[in-house]
């Protein structure tokens, strides 16, 4: 990746000047060490920078930098078949139906599609001979959708991996303002599709669902949680669960932690760019310009369709099991928050839906939220750091669990979904559904069984401070909400943990509106470079 000679003039005083403020104490958070607190600077410094450059010229950068493989870790290179996408068009028509104005562009026409969707397989040469268990993590990489790559992601895809015990694929989707929503969307329904229903000539035989785990980081997070709703709505089995680390839900930014976090994390003010062919504000210096396109990722009129902010879905349950970490100190914290609750509806006088004629009622989710003390938007990054280290740990034990070692003489069949099934009968899905099923007749209706509804646990708050090592920690294998408080070394400080309804109350009634930047002027200034 070549490096511009104006980010090393810039990066250079400022390396030397955190390190020392850091000596003088003048840190954000007391929790920090130095790399840390330089790692953090830096990468805001960086981002912001992109102030000076072109969409295509970062995408470009960005796209062809990467950390290499070990040697004990095997890459295979694939491509997913035009097929796949075509199916996953046709069950995206089918549930944006009627809101073709909403998504603002002719999607299915998208030039971008010459392109062919690449993939890479992650795996440690030495996985199984220390499982029997084929697990498949597919990981969608962050970026705001509008940067970033699998071989980028390709050092944090080998680490979980391997701490899954698992075979990872990862592929590239397209990227944003050339191809807006729904089209990393659709490429990620279709490389779903391609593990279960893969080609004769792929190289393996279909990965049964209940054998995947959905995960991403960022932007990659929230694209899991649309596609989990997509495959709900759709009524087509579903993943063993997500991974979510740091999930972007609220393309927004509704919640106070947008804010209120700004000093701790590296998550710019908004990415704005250079005039060029490919970006949609002309003039990032203009405040009416950049507000009448808000996120690259989509147009403002689609911001409100659950599949671009996921947490404005009416329901968030019969989404399976999820896993979600995030960092105390970051701007999205409050969005994971929320939406693990929202998910788990651990109240129910807020979160349950009313079941209403022609529309399901879905169970809860069952939701593991981990809030990691000091640390920022997507701290795993930071790999050297132990909370980082510690993270990537949990999520593995938690894939392991999840999809656990075979039974022996386990005669169930390879797609049979009794915990995570449920009936679709609303006319909302039809479209969908019946191309669909057209689409993947190797999905049997008998799975679709009515569940009832499952009672969260009470509302519980802890009010003294307690302090679990991670060993010690018992997760209650029946609970639909976990919460846990993590320190900077990794023990769990803080668990099941409940925001008060008061609280849940007012950040929904933030949902689905633009922030006043009026009271915030800060978040759209534009720094002279």
């Amino acid at each position: 990746m070549a490096v511009d000679h104006k980010d090393i003039a810039t990066l250079t005083p400022l390396f030397l000047n955190t390190v020392y403020k850091h000596f003088k104490n003048e840190v954000p958070d007391s929790n920090w060490d130095l790399k840390l607190h330089l790692g953090i600077i830096m990468l805001k410094s960086f981002l912001e920078r992109s102030k000076h450059k072109t969409i295509e010229k970062q995408q470009k950068s960005l796209g062809k930098a990467y950390l290499p493989s070990g040697l004990s870790t095997l890459i295979t290179k694939a491509t997913i078949p035009e097929t796949c996408r075509s199916q996953a068009e046709d069950i995206m028509a089918g549930l944006l139906s009627g809101q073709e104005e909403k998504v603002g562009w002719r999607w299915k026409e998208d030039p971008m599609k010459q392109n062919p969707l690449k993939g890479e397989w992650v795996e440690s040469k030495t996985r199984k001979k220390f499982t029997n268990a084929d697990r498949v993590i597919l990981f969608i990489h962050g970026g705001a959708y509008f940067m970033g790559s699998a071989a980028q992601h390709r050092f944090l895809i080998q680490k979980v991996a391997k701490a899954g015990a698992a075979r990872a694929f990862s592929f590239d989707y397209r990227l944003a303002p050339q191809s807006p929503f729904p089209a990393a969307l659709v490429d990620t329904l279709a490389a779903y599709f391609y593990l279960t229903q893969p080609p004769a000539d792929a190289g393996f035989e279909p990965i049964s669902p209940k054998n995947i785990i959905i995960m991403g980081d960022s932007a990659g997070g929230g694209l899991a949680l649309s596609t989990l709703l997509v495959l709900r709505d759709a009524c087509l089995p579903q993943p063993a669960g997500a991974a979510c680390w740091s999930p972007w839900v609220d393309l927004f930014h509704s919640l106070p932690s947008i804010f209120s976090n700004h000093a701790t994390d590296y998550v710019p003010n908004g990415f704005v760019h250079k005039a060029s062919p490919a970006n949609p504000i002309k003039d990032y210096t203009n405040i009416n310009d950049r507000l009448s396109r808000v996120q690259y990722y989509a147009f403002n009129s689609a911001l409100t369709i659950p599949y671009v902010s996921p947490i404005l879905a009416e329901d968030l349950g019969g989404l399976g099991e999820i896993f979600i970490t995030c960092g105390n100190c970051e701007r999205l914290r409050d969005e994971s928050i929320l939406f693990a609750h929202k998910a788990a509806k651990t109240h129910p006088n807020i979160f349950n839906v009313p079941r209403r004629e022609g529309q399901r009622a879905y169970p809860p989710s069952k939701v593991s939220l981990n809030v990691f003390e000091a640390m920022p938007h997507v701290f795993q990054l930071f790999i050297f750091h132990p909370a980082a280290i510690n993270a990537v740990k949990r999520t593995g034990d938690w894939i392991r669990k999840v999809i656990p070692e075979p039974v022996a003489n386990d005669n169930k069949s390879d797609f049979d979904f009794p915990h995570r099934s449920f009936s679709c009968h609303s006319s909302a899905s039809s479209a969908s559904s019946a191309s669909s099923h057209r689409s993947h007749n190797s999905y049997s209706s008998q799975h679709n069984h009515d569940v009832p509804i499952i009672s969260p646990p009470s509302p519980t708050k802890i009010t003294e401070e307690h302090t679990f090592s991670y060993e010690d920690e018992i997760d209650d294998e029946f609970s639909m909400f976990t919460n846990k408080h993590i320190d900077v070394k990794g023990n769990c400080r803080q668990t099941n943990y409940m925001l008060d309804e008061g609280t849940l109350r007012e950040w929904i009634s933030m949902l689905g509106k633009l922030p006043d930047f009026t009271k915030h002027p800060e978040f759209l200034e534009i720094k002279k470079i």
